[in-house]
């Protein structure tokens, strides 16, 4: 059971929202927390995408934004979380959002309550209209939304028969594609042209990864990655490969779920198709996170055991000792 912040919307936007349900067009109103935590209330209502997408830009904190398509007598009930945002505020809007959508009514409200966190993906609400399917009206929880938003993305991905990214189902799809200026195999640029860091990036307009960096790298300390959005970066250093998965702060959410879930398949990719095995797999948020320490060494390979430090001995191995009672008091 989730816990609640006791902070409930007051009687103004509940009689807004009823009022604009019949109204024609689109109706856009936005609400947020009031400064004393006590309440939500409603901040604007408009009827333009323009200014929705203006007026978020401007905010630091949180909102909450109750969408009506035209034509459509319910709300997308819209959870607008910034990235950056403060952590108490991200949880008193988590924690109120249940209790809000009760006292709208589940017959006001659509079954889909997005989670938004960049105020450019908000035009997206374009794209919602009564076309949903049917379900339980109930507010979802975001690891919920946000597994419906990867089986949306993923889906969306295998439409075209043509071109599809790789995907965790699917180690070696023919169909997948590589921007590459010569043409030639990743394996072949590593091992003949003299190349040892190779960068990847997905391009969503025709679904390809897409090689975006080759160099040679002299030294791990002067390896450098230092690209807007989540990368795929193989690094070779001698006999040992290693694959760096990166992920910087601020990137769009849709990208994040992009990357991880085609993540694996990728590795499973350039190890059966590429033949290139991993000494190490790291998964990183901003560079500066990354710890050089991991490529200066070569280990087994990872096998793909993605989280896991192949430096580490075999569980199995493991002996412990019998831990020893407690001393008996010496007599004098």
């Amino acid at each position: 059971m989730s816990t609640q912040s006791g902070i409930v919307a007051e009687q103004a936007l509940l009689h807004s929202l009823n009022e604009n349900l019949s109204a024609e067009g689109i109706v856009i109103v936005i609400a947020k927390i009031s400064p004393d935590s006590t309440s939500v209330h409603q901040t604007q209502v408009t009827h333009n995408f323009e200014e929705l997408v203006e007026l978020a830009s401007q905010e630091r904190e949180p909102l909450y934004i109750f969408y009506k398509p035209e034509g459509v007598a319910k709300y997308f009930f819209v959870s607008f979380i910034p990235d950056g945002s403060p952590v108490r505020s991200r949880m008193l809007y988590a924690s109120t959002k249940n209790t809000l959508a009760r006292q709208v009514g589940s017959n006001s409200l659509s079954t889909e309550q997005p989670l938004i966190t960049d105020a450019q993906d908000l035009v997206d609400l374009k794209n919602f209209d009564s076309d949903r399917p049917a379900g339980q009206n109930k507010p979802l929880t975001q690891d919920e939304e946000m597994q419906i938003e990867i089986n949306k993305q993923q889906a969306l991905l295998r439409k075209n028969d043509s071109i599809k990214l790789v995907s965790q189902d699917s180690a070696s799809p023919l169909s997948l594609t590589f921007r590459v200026n010569s043409e030639k195999p990743i394996s072949e640029i590593l091992e003949t042209e003299g190349k040892n860091l190779v960068i990847f990036q997905i391009d969503p307009s025709d679904e390809t990864i897409q090689i975006v960096q080759s160099e040679t790298c002299p030294s791990v300390d002067e390896l450098q990655i230092d690209l807007p959005g989540p990368s795929y970066t193989i690094f070779r250093k001698g006999d040992s490969s290693f694959f760096i998965y990166s992920c910087p702060s601020g990137s769009k959410v849709k990208d994040r779920m992009i990357y991880a879930s085609n993540k694996n398949g990728f590795i499973n990719y350039l190890k059966n198709d590429q033949k290139i095995t991993f000494n190490k797999v790291v998964e990183i948020g901003d560079f500066v996170e990354l710890d050089k320490s991991l490529l200066m060494t070569a280990s087994k390979e990872d096998d793909l055991d993605h989280g896991s430090n192949p430096d580490l001995p075999n569980k199995s191995n493991l002996r412990f000792n019998k831990p020893r009672g407690p001393m008996r008091k010496r007599r004098t």
